[in-house]
């Protein structure tokens, strides 16, 4: 198995890369995809304790924006609650405290996900500026919430990526023999995905068109038959991972690994199991 980077943005508003994956069957990739989007954790608010509430939300629904707020995590200090030695009931190893205490006077405020105050610097909203509530003039939002580990599996609000997924690396040939140039004009004209262009009178594909928008097919009805073959090829493929922001993409990937690897141990303990059952 190969893995190359293609490409990676990396700034306060976006956490994207797309790797080619070579050498691995579509059943992998596609374990491996919902390895990263169910099981590797993240961290998230499971528990909110309002003191006072004067905004036009419900508790509950405050609630909820609170739970999908994205939060920094750190997996090596922070325990899923089911594995902790607390048993989850809720210690320094597997929990995080936040504090909210906005109180207006003769003004209207909003509330931000920057008004979160983390009794750990290394968790805290991934975002500053996500609304939470609006408060009108002398009206109060206190509460406490509190945030663990958990995975995708159990609750979306676990979810390290926003998206994830895979395509075929795309295949294609082109054969200038059957082209006239005023086909190559049409292909050019017509291509709204911008991956044809024209050099020296024959028809060529952009440099690394597989960054580009897939092939629709659009531009095949503007040429003679085989002039134009779109293909993929086999046991390789484009992944497209956007983050949010909770785990660096690297770190998902990492861990998505060892994930991959702890099922295959146990899938060969469980398989000796078996053998030495039968034997008996």
């Amino acid at each position: 198995m190969k893995i190359e980077v293609i490409e990676h943005i990396q700034n306060k508003n976006q956490d994207l890369m797309k790797v080619i994956l070579d050498g691995v069957s579509i059943e992998l990739a596609n374990a491996f995809r919902r390895i990263i989007l169910t099981e590797v954790p993240s961290m998230a608010i499971t528990e909110v304790l309002f003191v006072e509430n004067d905004t036009v939300l419900f508790d509950e629904m405050i609630a909820h924006r609170l739970a999908l707020i994205p939060l920094t995590t750190d997996l090596k200090n922070y325990n899923l609650p089911d594995e902790c030695s607390c048993g989850g009931h809720g210690c320094t190893l597997c929990q995080v405290q936040l504090e909210c205490d906005i109180r207006t006077k003769n003004n209207e405020v909003m509330a931000y996900s920057g008004d979160l105050k983390s009794m750990d610097e290394k968790i805290h909203p991934v975002n500053n500026n996500i609304i939470i509530a609006k408060l009108g003039k002398k009206s109060s939002l206190v509460f406490e919430a509190y945030a663990q580990l958990g995975i995708g599996m159990d609750h979306a609000k676990f979810q390290p990526v926003c998206s994830v997924g895979y395509k075929y690396f795309p295949d294609v040939k082109i054969d200038n023999s059957k082209l006239k140039n005023s086909q190559i004009d049409e292909v050019i004209k017509h291509d709204h995905t911008k991956l044809f262009k024209k050099v020296d009178g024959k028809l060529a594909l952009v440099e690394e068109y597989w960054k580009c928008p897939d092939f629709t097919g659009s531009a095949e009805k503007y040429v003679p038959p085989g002039a134009i073959t779109i293909d993929y090829v086999p046991n390789k493929f484009v992944f497209t991972i956007e983050g949010t922001g909770a785990l660096p993409i690297k770190e998902i990937l990492t861990k998505a690994v060892e994930i991959f690897l702890e099922k295959l141990d146990e899938f060969e303990d469980q398989l000796k199991k078996v053998v030495i059952t039968q034997r008996v």
